[in-house]
């Protein structure tokens, strides 16, 4: 089956757009875009797509996009850079050149993708024998000389206010060097500016994490995990301490991603017509979907037409799904996206007959199983079901023979 997980289909995107197929790349992010429209990611290889095709003033209006969510996007300032010099602003290219190479000054990455859009060789190189003191303060920061790194960037922040990049930074040295009330003064500044500020959002969410401000603190998480819905930066930021937890998300199933179906009593050497078949019974026999959603009653609100569209044979997705998941028992992933579904349509105790066979499945996704369930706890703490299921996944997970 096809890899629908946000970073499958986020490397998908990659692939394409190193492969030249630009076009093709384009529209795998604007898919990915449908489901997690604030992803960061995807509108920067987005950008890239563009700007290959020589869509420009589009793709500079998403790298700005980009460095509004995370003002030290090394790649989104060489981009633009590039832009600029072949503008002929050689000295509004210099300065993006220079950010980009204060935040990576050694990405081997970086420089493959400044040579795959183009060069700017001549501002390139200028920017690489300058070690500005922005750079300067990054070194520090990589050292965890977070005092020197603040002084540091203090000091340039007093020339220049509206360097957010080096505002992100001080955010960062200050959280790591425990100066908890100045981190929190310079997220709200950022904030102020920049709502969309991943980083700034992570801090500031954190730092006010279970206080009294608690309500506004997950509203803050809640942001950052929109445009960064596997919580990567929260793990690289946060580590074991992350209010934010490793995720594994999916996109929307589309009737492309389907395998072929199997059917074979539509398949007979003598092409007999479906035409010709009469089944005895009722006139119209209910689906697995169709069941679901005509008993769904109030707490379990019928699924949008958009999502459950219809396949050539009569069969909804929903069919094809519970019927894929029954002849594969082994394919834990696509039964997990099944339980996902059916929760996200309100088929709550559907959602558990799907997760209780998880429960014994591959202990590769118990995490996942785990970490649904205790959501759902926190949801409904008055269902026994849902406690019997999340302490059987606790002690299915000790018995993990990796661990």
């Amino acid at each position: 089956m096809v890899d629908l997980t946000l970073r499958g289909q986020s490397e998908e995107a990659l692939r394409l757009l190193h492969a030249g197929q630009f076009e093709q790349a384009a529209t795998v992010c604007r898919r990915i875009l449908q489901a997690f429209p604030k992803h960061i990611g995807s509108y920067a290889t987005l950008g890239q797509a563009y700007f290959q095709m020589g869509k420009h003033e589009e793709a500079a209006n998403l790298f700005r996009r980009v460095l509004g969510a995370d003002p030290e996007h090394a790649l989104a300032y060489a981009s633009i850079g590039i832009i600029y010099e072949e503008r002929g602003l050689d000295e509004e290219a210099l300065w993006q050149l220079q950010r980009a190479f204060e935040l990576s000054p050694g990405n081997v990455e970086l420089r493959r993708e400044l040579t795959a859009l183009g060069g700017a060789q001549s501002v390139a190189g200028e920017a690489r024998c300058k070690l500005t003191r922005g750079a300067l303060a990054r070194t520090y920061m990589r050292g965890q000389l977070y005092p020197k790194a603040v002084g540091e960037l203090r000091a340039l922040l007093a020339e220049d206010p509206t360097r957010y990049d080096l505002r992100v930074a001080l955010a960062e040295a200050l959280w790591c060097d425990r100066q908890y009330a100045a981190a929190e003064q310079v997220c709200e500044a950022i904030l102020a500016k920049l709502p969309n500020c991943l980083k700034a959002n992570l801090i500031l969410g954190a730092i006010r994490l279970n206080s009294e401000r608690d309500e506004q603190a997950r509203g803050l998480l809640q942001r950052a995990q929109e445009l960064d819905p596997e919580n990567r930066l929260a793990q690289a930021l946060f580590g074991t301490r992350s209010p934010l937890p490793q995720r594994t998300v999916r996109l929307p199933m589309d009737d492309a991603d389907l395998p072929p179906l199997d059917l074979p009593y539509l398949m007979d050497e003598d092409e007999a017509s479906t035409e010709d078949m009469v089944v005895e019974g009722e006139a119209a026999t209910l689906g697995p979907a169709d069941a679901l959603l005509a008993d769904a009653g109030a707490d379990e609100p019928s699924m949008p037409a958009a999502e459950a569209p219809t396949a050539p044979a009569g069969l909804s997705l929903w069919d094809v799904e519970y019927a894929y998941v029954n002849e594969h028992p082994s394919d834990y992933r696509a039964r997990l996206d099944l339980a996902r579904k059916l929760y996200g349509v309100g088929a709550v105790e559907r959602a558990l007959d799907q997760y209780a066979q998880l429960v014994h499945g591959d202990y590769e996704v118990l995490p996942d199983v785990a970490r649904d369930l205790d959501l759902l706890v926190r949801l409904y703490p008055d269902s026994s079901r849902l406690q019997t299921l999340a302490a059987a996944v606790r002690d299915r997970t000790r018995q993990d023979p990796d661990r």
